[in-house]
């Protein structure tokens, strides 16, 4: 049953996340390579609770890319970190924390307990809370108790919408009124939209890289999953919520203009992004929303790190978060031009997760004309990004090869996936 292999892997993966606390990244590897064997398909129950209900946990074919997607880039960020970390200084137990916080985002998917979402959210907070507040930049504590209080805001909002619906169990999920409008606040907040993305460009910002990396795309970007989920049994105004996305992309890209730090810039770019995945997530037709929230969600996480972890390389190696001031050779050149086209959606499978969002343009001609408003400034910003974070010209720059690796990895999977698209929509 799926419940043994799940206990398993929680197992394996909990005990030598816990030993890379001390022992660092061997450990914290393993331990995120353990999580593999949650991708294997099924269902099973691990307990029944009073009043919580049947607590039960599932793999199958419309997690398997949210899930494949936090391990494979926990694992990659995690083997992109040891010169990052060393230029930092932090700890062996840094290595601890991520292999925990990557747990936590499995969670986040593999839990059918709305009850237990809530916690894996939780240890999300709490691991990504510790990250920021020890190793962040600029007034990290502050950051960090700002990305704290607004993401329990989020979290709370969620479980007392879930408490009030008194559906605790995802596939039955129903809920009305208050409870509904609540369960949504609280996944939108966590999701860093327009009007409630305040805490967002300072955490992605000032987070240390590595976690940025994971923060920005995959963090919350699983917030679109839940909202995909339970818009059946929720209720909610799904053109309007499309309309709602839209308009979040287009406020995000425009961000992105205003910047001089490309952390910052990047985390602008993740508010445009969230607009775009609530779009797909509520489009009306059920299965086609599905395919534009995975792919985008798969596109931009891979796009995402890859050019967070760009930045942490310049930061390494020259020191600087300033757009204009990264110098480039010819595979940092490619390695950005392969980011920042993917994140684009000119090509890669963020293309197609584009076409399937304008085909659910509601009909009206303001909404038409928002759509391609979007759509074309999400294109825009990452190519003016790219012109901006080379105009200092050519010349050398000196960068572990471990960390050019990841990069380069996370920047062509976007290509690399669109050849297996067909296989994947079939």
């Amino acid at each position: 049953m799926y419940s043994d292999i799940f206990l398993l892997a929680t197992a394996i993966s909990g005990v030598l996340a816990l030993a890379a606390l001390r022992l660092g990244l061997p450990a914290a590897l393993a331990a995120v390579a353990a999580m593999l064997l949650f991708l294997v398909p099924g269902k099973g129950a691990l307990a029944a609770l009073p009043y919580v209900g049947e607590v039960s946990v599932s793999m199958g074919y419309h997690k398997l890319p949210f899930v494949a997607v936090s391990v494979i880039l926990g694992l990659l960020v995690a083997l992109y970190s040891p010169p990052y970390l060393r230029h930092l200084g932090a700890p062996n137990w840094y290595y601890g924390v991520h292999a925990l916080y990557v747990l936590s985002l499995v969670y986040v998917v593999l839990f059918d307990n709305l009850v237990f979402v809530f916690l894996a959210l939780e240890l999300s907070v709490i691991t990504s809370f510790l990250l920021i507040w020890y190793f962040g930049y600029g007034n990290r504590r502050f950051v960090a108790l700002l990305y704290f209080v607004w993401a329990q805001v989020g979290s709370m909002l969620f479980l007392i919408g879930v408490a009030l619906s008194g559906s605790f169990s995802a596939g039955a999920f129903a809920a009305a009124g208050l409870a509904s409008l609540l369960v949504l606040m609280g996944l939108l907040i966590k999701m860093g939209t327009a009007g409630v993305h305040f805490w967002l460009p300072y955490a992605h910002a000032e987070a240390p890289t590595p976690l940025s990396a994971l923060l920005s795309p995959v963090h919350v970007g699983l917030m679109a999953y839940w909202i995909w989920r339970l818009r059946a049994g929720a209720g909610w105004p799904l053109d309007d919520l499309f309309i709602y996305g839209l308009a979040t992309a287009v406020y995000g890209s425009l961000l992105v203009f205003r910047e001089a730090d490309f952390k910052r810039a990047l985390a602008d770019s993740t508010i445009a992004n969230m607009g775009l995945l609530l779009a797909a997530a509520s489009m009306r037709d059920g299965a086609i929303s599905y395919a534009a929230t995975a792919i985008l969600f798969v596109g931009h996480a891979f796009a995402k790190a890859a050019l967070f972890m760009l930045a942490g390389l310049y930061i390494v190696s020259l020191n600087t978060r300033s757009i204009g001031e990264a110098r480039w050779d010819r595979r940092l050149l490619a390695a950005g031009a392969l980011g920042f086209v993917a994140l684009a959606g000119l090509f890669g499978i963020n293309l197609i997760g584009k076409a399937y969002v304008a085909t659910g343009v509601p009909p009206s001609l303001s909404a038409a004309a928002l759509a391609v408003f979007a759509l074309v400034s999400t294109a825009v910003y990452s190519l003016y990004l790219f012109n901006q974070m080379y105009r200092a010209g050519e010349g050398e720059v000196e960068y572990p090869a471990a960390m050019y690796a990841a990069v380069l990895a996370a920047a062509a999977a976007p290509y690399l996936l669109l050849l297996a698209l067909p296989l994947w929509l079939a």
